[in-house]
């Protein structure tokens, strides 16, 4: 996937800037590092996963590649640069879009035969409606269904730097031979919505994760498996990583309602132990 990313690009590069081309022999080069994402506390912090852009120099496609990037410029001078961030959806390595929610980078930086220009694009956040949990309260917003019987612990900085990925406080959980099933949900009965719904997460775990819905549905409640999350660590290990799973079927379904996200997890395979956290929670849909 990453060879024919980079072959399609390049391919674009040398049709969207053919007719502009006069006696330039060597490329100018355009290098993108990464993208970063500017967010309020209001908006949930912004972490994120950025791992492909879309990238136009004067309204011209250069295509899509993934960062890092050097990307060749059949042009020189102060050129406008356009840059659209990427994600991979509900982590799959081959699904990879535009995000919906994140505004495109619109800068300008000179080029020249030969050299290389690296520009540091920032991002917002599109109008829409967010909802989160930091887990920097004494509370959260997650709590045991009944078919868990392992409690969410709110984990410190101050008892664990290690383990806190932002802020003061992460979300995790502990899984034993006594207490071997983890069911966490909302409860806040998300409204349907036209467009677009994401689930935003950062996490750490040993152990595969569920990432599911609960709705109602003819006075049935009903759970539903979505997405499942492999190991990010090694046992006993910490690595974050960044989901975004796309939610809008559960969101732009009629006649349901009492939609709540869950997380799941549970020991099989002669496991005795495995532990979990999370950070970052957010459910971005339309305003």
């Amino acid at each position: 996937m990453h060879s024919m990313i980079r072959s399609l690009s390049i391919f674009s590069v040398l049709i969207a800037l053919a007719g502009c081309r006069k006696t330039e022999s060597v490329p100018a080069y355009l290098e993108v590092d990464a993208v970063s994402v500017s967010a309020t506390d209001e908006q949930g912090g912004g972490s994120s996963k950025i791992t492909d852009v879309w990238v136009t120099v004067d309204e011209r496609s250069l295509g899509v590649w993934q960062l890092p990037a050097r990307i060749p410029v059949l042009a020189e001078g102060v050129r406008s640069i356009g840059i659209t961030g990427g994600i991979q959806r509900n982590g799959a390595f081959d699904d990879r879009l535009r995000y919906p929610y994140y505004t495109i980078w619109n800068g300008s930086a000179e080029l020249k035969s030969g050299a290389t220009t690296q520009v540091s694009p920032v991002v917002l956040y599109q109008p829409s409606t967010i909802w989160f949990e930091r887990f920097n309260d004494a509370g959260s917003q997650l709590v045991a269904n009944p078919e868990s019987d392992t409690t969410l612990l709110l984990i410190s900085a101050a008892e664990r730097p290690e383990a806190v990925f932002d802020g003061s406080q992460c979300g995790g959980f502990v899984l034993d031979a006594v207490n071997d099933r983890l069911a966490l949900q909302t409860e806040e009965d998300f409204p349907g919505a036209s467009g677009p719904v994401y689930l935003e997460m950062d996490y750490s775990t040993d152990i595969e994760l569920t990432i599911g819905f609960t709705y109602e549905s003819q006075g049935i409640t009903e759970y539903e498996p979505w997405v499942v999350l492999v190991p990010t660590a090694s046992v006993g290990s910490i690595q974050w990583n960044k989901v975004y799973v796309e939610l809008s079927n559960l969101f732009n379904l009629p006649g349901i309602t009492g939609r709540d996200i869950y997380i799941g997890a549970q020991l099989s395979g002669g496991r005795t132990s495995a532990v979990g956290y999370f950070d970052n929670l957010k459910i971005v849909r339309p305003a």
